[in-house]
């Protein structure tokens, strides 16, 4: 990456393997664990079997990916490295000193394509050197990435002294492919020089020095870059010689860097805001923030300061971007390597909004924290002499930070210590108006869809409080692929089991309870790329002394109160409609209709839309007569033929009534399965809230609890976790793979058959979640199918009895 002997080191590690052939390692001698100085992480070895292991990524459903410099993509799952190499390539003799199999990165879209990108050097005699740069995009198949499906996006981009290739790919948040190329160590046209006195990165009509931002599906330069129209070419695969053409290349970015290593996208965001680690010459390091049009300033600085001083120094020039950090080899380290921004609610709050970066020599690990500040007297972790990269990957338990040693063959990961969601108490419930708490369609500069695989820390309320749970609203919009979405408690362990389930291109609704932290926050993760939506419709609060008048939850058995399927009447379907199934409202009076307690703080109803007037859809807004129409949809078809179901927890009206809006739904029914207890209820424990670690507690498919429904049947289920004298549980309901159409309902043990519906299928095969508030009989609910399909329960706590 830089001076001669680490170029000898890279040499001396770069051994040429069979195509289609794992390559054989030799066993790296013991290596002591990293010297971490916050005590709440550890250091481990994950595998010693890569040879010359020179970057990582990770892949959307938790694999970290690491590249063999000789030509290797090997894949970890689980910690456990994969004996079969994803990809062999044959790079010839374009292995030696900087230059190999370099970069890798997952398309954003990797659910539903499976493209990855990858960065490699390859032969070419014609060029100077005899090796050039290629970027190409490739489909990945299960482990195996398919050499067939190479497709080459950039090509012929200069490696002339074979150090400073650069040599990173990543997709950002705005859909294009970004890839940083170094200056080629000499200067490709040969008119300038080497080292310091190589001007490449400052020669707009190459790509070398520079941040190249294109078309992810076909290489073109992406539009908005600074060059374009006349004076301006496409430069993606013409080659750098003395005789390339000196009109400025479309595919440029940004410029004036030496050797940018390693990029790094913020997770953290729905924009495209990336860092950059630029390697220096002799005196300083530095970490750049990307922006359109920057001009670095390389060869003229290095750092803060010009080529070759150190602090203090005089400013940049007008028109030169200065380093957002930078350090002197006096000081801190040699060669700057890998870099991650750190996922907001995964480690401890003190890293969120930070940036871990790395030194190959003496070997330590920084952080730039989220108010930008670094300590270099205190680095996050010494002793990883050599570290060439590092990245975050979401693993089972949660993020750990996977870090790679070219000269021990060695992968580690650094994980903190994750604490259990603590106890909470009994909680009651406090309705509020609908409030939109997040909206990745719509947060200003920073809005985009959330990346699948990624998590995003989402502020459900200002100060916590006596706030201890929240009652949220997810709402995924057209997911790439299939998606599930899961909700939870920062800093802990994410939960085996989803909230949401949505199908590929369609938008889903789901109701769901999760404790939320100190912070006022909740962690949120998705495995497919889709804009997600979180609307907070109450709190769950601290009961003082274990009892309350208000809050408490009464369950009945689930009644229905209105079905425009059916005339309206005066006694059991009481409803007014007004305007139409394009944009209509329909009125239901409650009031202490079906076991509804007097003076109910909220009624907790099971809402069914069924069909649309229109081809796409429509939706439902539940909310009090009277009150303002929240900007938030409680069930969403996606179809014209659908049907929808969702659990909703609503106050009544000044006259005891419920509105529900319709925009192109033809019908609603709705179910009454309980209420809360108002400000005038006696002073009690009962039906107080108890959270808890959601657990699966049914699944069918494993003859976890019973075996698989038939149709029509019911079954007596204990969702075990639940107390016995317990009068009601939360907990996620599940239809799995029907045979057809159908739908699932849950009661009491001793209820009669009930009427609603918790889960709709619209057609076999598919998988349908929705959140539940059942009551139970001696710590029992009945689960009545319609079809024959498996289920599944998740228990995420229950009601005191």
């Amino acid at each position: 990456m830089r001076r001669p002997v680490l170029v000898s080191l890279v040499i001396l590690l770069a051994m040429p393997l069979a195509p289609n052939a794992a390559p054989a390692v030799q066993a790296a001698p013991p290596r002591p664990q990293a010297v971490l100085a916050d005590g709440t992480f550890t250091d481990s070895l994950v595998t010693g079997g890569v040879a010359s292991p020179v970057a990582v990524s990770a892949l959307p459903d938790g694999r970290a990916v690491v590249l063999g410099k000789s030509g290797t993509v090997r894949i970890i799952r689980n910690g456990a490295l994969l004996p079969t190499a994803a990809l062999s390539l044959s790079l010839g003799g374009c292995t030696g000193s900087e230059r190999g199999l370099l970069g890798f990165a997952a398309d954003r879209d990797f659910a539903a394509n499976g493209n990855v990108f990858v960065y490699y050097t390859r032969p070419n005699a014609a060029a100077p050197g005899g090796c050039v740069n290629r970027v190409s995009r490739f489909r990945m198949t299960g482990d195996v990435v398919v050499r067939s499906s190479e497709v080459v996006l950039l090509d012929n981009i200069g490696s002339p002294a074979g150090n400073h290739n650069g040599g990173d790919v990543a997709v950002g948040n705005d859909g294009y492919l970004y890839v940083s190329v170094g200056d080629g160590g000499c200067d490709p046209r040969g008119n300038s020089g080497c080292a310091g006195g190589n001007d490449a990165a400052q020669d707009l009509g190459l790509l070398n020095g520079k941040i190249l931002r294109i078309d992810r599906t076909t290489g073109a330069p992406a539009p908005g870059n600074p060059f374009s129209g006349a004076g301006s070419a496409v430069c993606r695969t013409r080659g750098n010689t003395a005789a390339t053409p000196t009109t400025r290349c479309r595919e440029i970015y940004a410029w004036g860097l030496r050797n940018p290593w390693r990029f790094a996208f913020d997770p953290n965001t729905g924009g495209t805001r990336f860092f950059i680690n630029d390697v220096g010459q002799n005196t300083r390091e530095e970490v750049d923030l990307g922006a359109r049009g920057a001009n670095y300033g390389w060869p003229a600085r290095e750092g803060v300061c010009a080529q070759g001083l150190n602090r203090p120094c005089a400013g940049a020039p007008a028109g030169l971007t200065q380093p957002i950090t930078d350090y002197s080899h006096a000081d801190t380290g040699a060669y700057i390597t890998g870099g991650a921004f750190v996922p907001n609610g995964g480690w401890p709050r003190s890293y969120d909004g930070g940036y871990l970066f790395s030194d190959g020599n003496p070997g330590r690990i920084l952080l730039r924290n989220g108010a930008g500040v670094v300590d270099y007297a205190r680095p996050f972790a010494t002793g990883v002499a050599g570290i060439s990269d590092l990245a975050f990957v979401n693993e089972t338990a949660g993020w750990s930070l996977y870090y790679v040693l070219p000269g021990d063959n060695q992968v580690r990961r650094i994980v903190p210590t994750r604490s259990p969601v603590p106890a909470t108490g009994n909680l009651g419930y406090v309705p509020i108006a609908p409030k939109r708490v997040f909206d990745s369609r719509a947060l200003g500069t920073i809005s985009g869809p959330v990346r699948g695989g990624t998590t995003r820390l989402v502020r459900v309320v200002g100060t916590r409080g006596a706030h201890r749970a929240a009652l949220v609203n997810i709402t995924v919009v057209r997911p790439v692929n299939a998606a599930s979405v899961t909700v939870w408690f920062p800093r802990s362990v994410r939960p085996r089991v989803p909230n949401v389930v949505v199908d590929r291109l369609t938008t889903t609704a789901g109701a769901t309870v999760v404790p939320i932290d100190a912070d006022g926050s909740i962690l949120l993760h998705t495995t497919s790329t889709a804009h997600v939506i979180v609307d907070v419709l109450g709190y769950f609060d601290v009961a003082a002394g274990g009892v309350a008048r208000a809050g408490r939850f009464v369950p009945v058995s689930p009644t229905r109160v209105v079905s425009t399927l059916a005339p309206a009447n005066a006694s059991t379907n009481r409803y007014t409609r007004t305007g139409s199934a394009i944009d209509g409202v329909v009125n239901v009076p409650i009031g202490t209709r079906a076991g509804v307690v007097p003076g109910a703080r909220a009624v907790v109803v099971m809402v069914q839309a069924i069909n649309s007037p229109s081809a796409t859809g429509g939706y439902l807004v539940v909310h009090p007569h009277g009150a303002a129409v929240p900007a938030t949809s409680n069930v969403n078809l996606v179809r014209a033929a659908d049907r929808r179901s969702n659990l909703v927890v609503v106050p009544l009206g000044s006259d005891g009534s419920i509105d529900v809006r319709m925009r192109n739904v033809s019908n609603v029914v709705i179910d009454v399965v309980g209420s809360f207890t108002g400000t005038g209820a006696a002073l009690a424990s009962t039906g107080l809230f108890v959270p808890s670690p959601s657990q699966r507690v049914v699944d069918t498919r494993r003859a976890v609890g019973r075996p698989r429904f038939t149709a029509p049947g019911s079954a007596l289920v204990n969702p075990g976790v639940v107390p016995d004298n317990a009068v009601a549980v939360m907990q996620n309901l599940w239809i799995v793979n029907p045979a057809a159409a159908g739908s699932l309902a849950a009661a009491a043990s001793g209820a009669s058959a009930p009427t609603g519906v918790n889960v709709q299928a619209t057609a076999a095969g598919q998988t349908r979640a929705t959140l539940a508030l059942t009551g139970l009989g001696a710590g029992v609910e009945r689960i009545t199918v319609r079809v024959a399909t498996d289920v599944a329960v998740d228990v995420f706590g229950w009601f005191v009895g």
